[in-house]
Parts: C-alpha cells; sequence; structure tokens
C-alpha cells in the first residue's frame, strides 16, 4: 500500500485499488487472519485430487457449451457478463455511425474507407472502365456532409483534400453510366460551394514508390529489437512534446483496415495527470510513482457500422502503438506496455476520467520516458522462429 498512500489520498487509493465484489464483503466482514486462511483454502483445493477433478469437469462443461452458439450466448447471457461492455460500445458505435451517415452529419471514417476502396479501384490492373457504383453516391453525399461539418467541427481538412483529388481522378477515368452522371452532378454542386476551401499544391493520388536512400537494414531493424525492452524504471528528465509528436506521426502511418485510423493517442506528461491515470489499468502499483508520461491508446468504435469489424479499433490501434515504441526507442525515450484488462471498474473509471463517449474505448497504455540506466530490465525470453511461423500448413484429412 506503500505506492497508494504516496500518490493517493486514502479515499482514492481505497477506491482504485480496493477489492470489489464478493472478495471485498468477505475482506470487510471477515477478521484478516480468517481472510487468509480462505485465500489459502482456495489455493490448497486448486492442487488438490479434489480440485483437479473438479476443474477437470469444468472444463469438459466449458468445451460442450462452446460447441454451440446458442450455449455460448445463454451462458454469457445468465452466468457472465464480461462481454456487456464491449456489445454496449458496438451497438453505441453502430448508432452513432448511422446517424452520422444518414442524418447529414457526415462520418469521416465511412468517406476515409470509401475514398481508399476507390483509389484501390484507381490502381486495379487490368484497368476497370467502370467500377464503385455501389458506392459512389454514398461517397459523395459523405463528402459533402463532412465538409459542412468542418465548418463547425473543424474536422480534418487534408482528409477532405485527398478525397477531393482522387473523386476528380476517379470522374476523369470511368466511362459514362447514370449512376457516375448522377454522383458527378452532385460533385459539381459540392465544388462550386466549398472549391476555395479545398485549394492543394500536394498531389495526395496514387503514385510509384521510390526507394529512398537511408532506410535501416535488417541488421538494424535487429538490432532495434533487440535493444528495446519493456523499461519500468526511468530517470526524472521530462519527454519533450516534439519528440513524442514526432513518433506519433511515425505511428500514424501505420497500416489500418480501410485507411480509417480508428484511433487516437491521450498523452499525460504531469506528474499529477500521470499519477491520476497511470493508477488507473491496475499493473502499475510499486512504479508508477517515477513514469515521466503515460499514453492511452483509445478505440474509436464509430468508425464502423457491422459487428464484424468489432475488433479492428484494438488489431488498428496496437499496429499504431508498435511503430510509436519503436519510433520513440529510436529518439532515446524507452516505454512499457501497460496492458487493460476488460474489468468494469476499470474501463468506467478510464471513461470517466478520460470522458470517453460509450463508443470509444481503451484499448492499452503505455508508459515511456527516458530509462534509467543504472536499472535492469527482465530478459524476457522469447519464442524461437520455429515456434512462431509454419510454412505452407493445412488441415489433415484421414
Amino acid at each position: 500500500m506503500k505506492l497508494q498512500t504516496n500518490l493517493l489520498a486514502a479515499e482514492e487509493a481505497s477506491r482504485i485499488y480496493g477489492r470489489r465484489g464478493g472478495r471485498r464483503l468477505l475482506h470487510a466482514i471477515l477478521p484478516t487472519g480468517a481472510y487468509d486462511w480462505l485465500r489459502g483454502f482456495r489455493l490448497r483445493f486448486n492442487a488438490s485430487d479434489l480440485g483437479r477433478r473438479w476443474h477437470s469437469f469444468e472444463a469438459s462443461m466449458l468445451a460442450l457449451t462452446a460447441r454451440s452458439g446458442v450455449l455460448s450466448g445463454l451462458h454469457y447471457t445468465l452466468f457472465s457478463r464480461e462481454f456487456d461492455r464491449e456489445h454496449r460500445a458496438v451497438l453505441a458505435a453502430r448508432a452513432r455511425h448511422v446517424a452520422d451517415v444518414y442524418a447529414g452529419r457526415g462520418n469521416l471514417y465511412m468517406l476515409r474507407r470509401n475514398v481508399h476502396r476507390i483509389e484501390k479501384g484507381l490502381i486495379m490492373k487490368p484497368a476497370r472502365p467502370l467500377f464503385a457504383l455501389a458506392m459512389i453516391e454514398e461517397t459523395v453525399r459523405a463528402f459533402g456532409d463532412c465538409l459542412a461539418s468542418a465548418h463547425r467541427d473543424q474536422q480534418d481538412i487534408v482528409s477532405l483534400q485527398w478525397a477531393d483529388q482522387i473523386l476528380q481522378e476517379y470522374f476523369g477515368r470511368v466511362t459514362d453510366h447514370p449512376i457516375v452522371a448522377r454522383a458527378r452532378t452532385a460533385y459539381d454542386a459540392v465544388i462550386a460551394r466549398e472549391a476555395q476551401r479545398l485549394t492543394d499544391d500536394r498531389s495526395r493520388l496514387p503514385f510509384k514508390r521510390e526507394m529512398p536512400a537511408g532506410l535501416p537494414t535488417i541488421e538494424a531493424m535487429e538490432a532495434m529489437a533487440l535493444h528495446r525492452r519493456s523499461v519500468r524504471w526511468f530517470d526524472q528528465r521530462p519527454v519533450p512534446r516534439e519528440v513524442i509528436d514526432r513518433a506519433v506521426d511515425v505511428a500514424g502511418y501505420s497500416p489500418t483496415a480501410c485507411n480509417r485510423q480508428p484511433f487516437r493517442f491521450e498523452v499525460f506528461d504531469t506528474p499529477e495527470a500521470v499519477a491520476r491515470v497511470g493508477a488507473i489499468p491496475k499493473g502499475t502499483p510499486g512504479w508508477l510513482h517515477q513514469i515521466p508520461c503515460f499514453i492511452v491508446i483509445v478505440g474509436k468504435f464509430e468508425a464502423f457500422r457491422f459487428e464484424r469489424d468489432r475488433h479492428i479499433p484494438y488489431i488498428d490501434g496496437c499496429l499504431a502503438a508498435m511503430s510509436l515504441i519503436y519510433a520513440l526507442e529510436a529518439q532515446g525515450v524507452s516505454s512499457c506496455c501497460v496492458n487493460f484488462p476488460d474489468y468494469a471498474d476499470t474501463e468506467r473509471r478510464m471513461a470517466e476520467t478520460l470522458g470517453l463517449p460509450a463508443w470509444e474505448r481503451a484499448v492499452m497504455c503505455l508508459a515511456l520516458g527516458y530509462p534509467d540506466d543504472n536499472e535492469r530490465v527482465p530478459y524476457s525470453q522469447k519464442l524461437p522462429v520455429e515456434t512462431l511461423r509454419r510454412y505452407n500448413h493445412f488441415a489433415t484429412t484421414d
């Protein structure tokens, strides 16, 4: 409890780190010795023959339930509410997405997705004389809606300039078709109103890559991977914001599903802010007090309409996180990933502390700072290549 009392008021420490549910009740009503005996009994039971038989039975029941979608759904309706928060986030995101798209507010994520799909059509081989008929009118409408909402919401004008150039290229490439003609008329009307705001001296069209000088070799990448470790002890130099921003800029180039980038980085770089936010994930007791900077990666579920895409904010956010980590390491700033388990209390506190709407969720956290070179880091043996990969493996049939 030393960390808690050092950083937080007693009532705040109890709220953040205290036991909850049945454990909280037992801890409150039982003497310390009795509570410790119960905890020891549970551990002894798990290691006993009876405990092993019980857990074997439990595993068999879970395996049976897992064979059926209906039984699995009943299990998580009757016996566990662990997926409730994701259910609510996905439904709230769907409501937000549909309202944005069809109520005229504009959904920049949908626009970016559609523009990227059109962009891929422009590079297809052989070139298609007609494509994207199912989405072009929707895309132009979203383009106009996002431009209109950009006046009040300060939406990303660079994305709209990119969309404009891709649409120009599309209309100049495809052959005549009634759907294309309607979309072109709508596009021309938008441009007549907004041309001045879309002025851009940079080409954002598909291009041929050239190999630049100075790219890291595989040997340099291997050295970086071997050097990077989860660092938990930092010196107390503050990390300049320009260093963080440069790393975030690199992370922004990470691949994402249809270029939607459904995440953002919430950065906290004062001792008070780090102490407040860094205590929430429960993975920082004992070293939180000396973390100079703390980042929460937030997944934005409103980028998606369908449940099938519910994992993408986690995937894309973590792809960007790895790029961020390497970009920080390249500037001498080390980091440690802080897991964010899906506990109801931690999720609620993070949402309340950061002011997250129902359609946004914390994906993971990152502690970072200049490393204290006098302290050690865990060796953390990694799996060998032979375990991590298989070539051309398929299921076998008898």
